[in-house]
């Protein structure tokens, strides 16, 4: 990955933490911001949350439960295997992933601002069709 979207990924994840604290989400940890991302809207299975993100088993299982321990998240039986579960989310990590998108939102119009809405449109079209090729 460049540094420069590695640096981009940072100042979103600065940008958004205080803002989900200050929306009453004080039990969210930095760490926790990119795991969010994922784990709220994905309905992953913790070992395929861990090699997207890629963390190791125990780091993820560690991360899961204590996001299930704050009600972010909750496991559930997976359909198409008894002996696993998916990752899904609960009302509280709904209303946490509102927060967050509404302030990535502003962030995305920050942006534009700075480099202008046509060259920030094609950014985000780039970027939409590189995140689409998962796994990369």
């Amino acid at each position: 990955m460049s540094p420069a979207i590695s640096a981009g990924d940072v100042l979103l994840d600065q940008f958004l933490h205080p803002r989900l604290v200050a929306a009453g989400f004080e039990d969210l940890r930095p760490v926790h911001m990119p795991i969010l991302r994922d784990m709220l809207v994905s309905n992953l299975r913790p070992s395929e949350l861990g090699a997207r993100l890629g963390l190791s088993k125990q780091a993820v299982n560690d991360l899961v439960r204590e996001l299930e321990s704050k009600e972010y998240i909750a496991l559930e039986p997976d359909p198409d295997d008894g002996r696993a579960k998916r990752i899904v989310a609960t009302e509280r990590g709904w209303q946490a992933s509102e927060t967050a998108q509404a302030s990535s939102n502003a962030v995305g119009r920050r942006w534009a601002e700075l480099v202008g809405e046509e060259r920030y449109a094609v950014f985000e079209e780039v970027l939409r069709a590189i995140v689409a090729v998962r796994p990369l």
